[in-house]
């Protein structure tokens, strides 16, 4: 291993060929057993779903983040109260670490998840 790769995740990619590698040069006076081959394909299954998985939930984390950003967009102008009883038209959007903050008129700014109630006209 070089010096480069040593920060790299290991992939399913990786590990299937870590896999095949162990059946290639096992010993043929001592195989591996019938049962120990399938536990070893079944947890090679689970880790490619769980590899699977992931990426999935990546993806629909983007997705959350870009309706957040869309629908924080749309409040502009209309009047808001926070779940701290802050009240105030909101007047900009901020992005900050992945998370959605809307501005106010007062100043403050909180995320949009944190936004009780929604009134008034643009």
């Amino acid at each position: 291993m070089d010096i480069s790769t040593v920060g790299k995740t290991l992939g399913k990619d990786d590990f299937l060929k870590l896999f095949t590698s162990q059946l290639k040069y096992q010993d043929p006076l001592n195989p591996v057993e019938g049962a120990e081959f399938t536990a070893q394909l079944a947890q090679f299954s689970s880790l490619e779903q769980l590899f699977n998985m992931n990426k999935k939930i990546e993806e629909l984390l983007t997705y959350q983040g870009s309706l957040n950003n869309s629908m924080a967009i749309n409040l502009m102008g209309r009047n808001v109260t926070t779940q701290d009883g802050s009240t105030g038209k909101v007047t900009g959007v901020n992005f900050e670490n992945s998370i959605t903050y809307l501005v106010l008129d007062n100043g403050k700014k909180f995320p949009l998840g944190e936004i009780k109630e929604l009134y008034g006209n643009i």
